[in-house]
């Protein structure tokens, strides 16, 4: 029985593993891996900069939400200590609203 039911856990845990990888759009990756590399590059970056990569990379207004929240894991990657990456976020924030 304890068998059967870790069995159902993992085959669970590995389906919405797979489902969240199938979700991710590649423009939006994209756009995330751009953002993070221009707060790396200039993290006083302005927010009309951020808001023209969102446009460069097609990115709708509607969804720059969910491509902000890629951006995050962007700037750990590039070695942003967390306190920064928050500070950093705050641009990002600020340039939804600048995306038609």
């Amino acid at each position: 029985m304890k068998y059967l039911i870790v069995g159902i856990i993992a085959v669970i845990a590995a389906f919405l593993i797979w489902r969240s990888k199938q979700s991710t759009n590649p423009a939006e990756q994209a756009c995330a891996i751009a953002i993070g590399e221009l707060l790396k590059s200039n993290p006083d970056a302005d927010p009309q900069s951020i808001a023209d990569l969102f446009v460069q990379h097609e990115i709708a207004g509607s969804r720059c939400q969910s491509v902000g929240r890629m951006v995050m894991p962007q700037l750990r990657k590039n070695g942003l200590k967390p306190e920064d990456a928050r500070i950093a976020m705050r641009q990002v924030r600020a340039a939804y609203p600048l995306v038609p």
